[in-house]
């Protein structure tokens, strides 16, 4: 068997996810995935986040019946999250060593390679990486996820006083890292930490100019901030929905179509405000929560299939890279073994549609 050529295919039915027709007006798309810890070590503190620096990184073995269970269930997309830099302590540098790495980054490409030999689409999460780190990684992965989790310079030291890796500058940079070596980015806001409408903007016009500048940026995901309990932030406020209203329209009006606009469906239980600002992406839908999965505590009006019903749209499974980025061809030789018979299939699409026309 092809290696990851199960992904795309349920049950051995050819068409269970599809590329064709994904960016039609009428169409609701989602990606279904499952989230891999490999650790919470962090060299960040921040107030709201629950990760912490008492476990130690995960055995690479022990994720392959996660992916397998995880592809079974009909996802698609493994995103592989840590702590920022947990080589940074000595426990985790001495566990690589002990498993026979010499790095970092060797331990996590093993382990998206595993995550794609059971037919999933690797997704990193990782914080601060470098050049030579992510050139290596984005053989085997198609997404680097990376949020801008950032606050105006004035109030930094309030809300990041312990996390060096949330600054500006230095998260824009990594962006840029991964846009010139050509591996696609998923970044966004979190909105309601702190951060004021101006910032919102210039974060906003900043990653639009990346994308006009690399063409790399996969999608932008505006996300409401949720207080977690255990965390410094737990009395703090759920971002304002009008906020978030105002900041997706704000989005939308910028990226002009050319970046997809997310606003998770799993953080606002209510989504019609979103669906009716054009919103036609319910971003990812993790393993484990279902349709009328609860957030919060609190049950959402209704499940996607109904909201779609709704609407008059047309709900589609999609794969973790876009249609269009599968067209370009901005993946790697290694994930080519999945993507490249969808390309062919959307440049046929794309010549039979020129010869109608004609």
């Amino acid at each position: 068997m092809v290696v990851g050529y199960a992904l795309g295919n349920s049950n051995d039915k050819e068409n269970d996810i599809q590329v064709l027709g994904e960016d039609r007006d009428n169409v609701l798309a989602y990606s279904k995935a499952t989230s891999v810890v490999l650790s919470r070590m962090c060299r960040n503190n921040c107030p709201y986040c629950s990760f912490h620096r008492k476990d130690n990184i995960v055995v690479p073995y022990s994720t392959i019946k996660i992916a397998r269970d995880a592809r079974l269930s009909g996802a698609r997309e493994a995103v592989y999250v840590a702590g920022e830099r947990p080589d940074k302590y000595s426990q985790v540098r001495a566990t690589l060593d002990l498993w026979g790495f010499d790095t970092y980054s060797d331990y996590v490409y093993t382990i998206c390679e595993l995550g794609f030999l059971e037919g999933l689409i690797p997704v990193i999460e990782l914080g601060f990486l470098s050049p030579d780190e992510i050139k290596k990684l984005a053989q085997t992965c198609a997404l680097s996820k990376i949020m801008l989790d950032t606050v105006d310079q004035r109030n930094f030291s309030n809300i990041y006083p312990e996390s060096p890796g949330k600054k500006m500058d230095l998260r824009l940079k990594q962006i840029e890292w991964s846009s010139k070596l050509k591996l696609p980015v998923v970044t966004g806001l979190l909105v309601g930490i702190g951060e004021s409408k101006t910032h919102r903007k210039q974060m906003i016009d900043k990653i639009r100019d990346l994308h006009n500048e690399f063409g790399m940026i996969h999608e932008f995901v505006i996300q409401n901030f949720v207080p977690q309990d255990g965390t410094k932030f737990h009395n703090h406020s759920v971002a304002d929905e009008k906020l978030m209203i105002e900041t997706t329209e704000y989005a939308l009006d910028s990226f002009k179509g050319a970046v997809k606009v997310i606003v998770p469906f799993e953080s606002n239980p209510n989504y019609e405000p979103f669906l009716k600002l054009g919103i036609r992406d319910l971003g990812r839908l993790y393993e484990g929560c279902s349709a009328s999965y609860v957030c919060k505590d609190k049950p959402r009006d209704m499940t996607i299939e109904q909201l779609a019903e709704k609407y008059g749209l047309e709900l589609q499974q999609r794969f973790p890279l876009r249609r269009d980025f599968i067209q370009q061809g901005k993946y790697s030789k290694k994930l080519g073994q999945v993507f490249d018979g969808y390309r062919y299939k959307i440049k046929k699409e794309t010549q039979e549609k020129l010869k109608k026309e004609k």
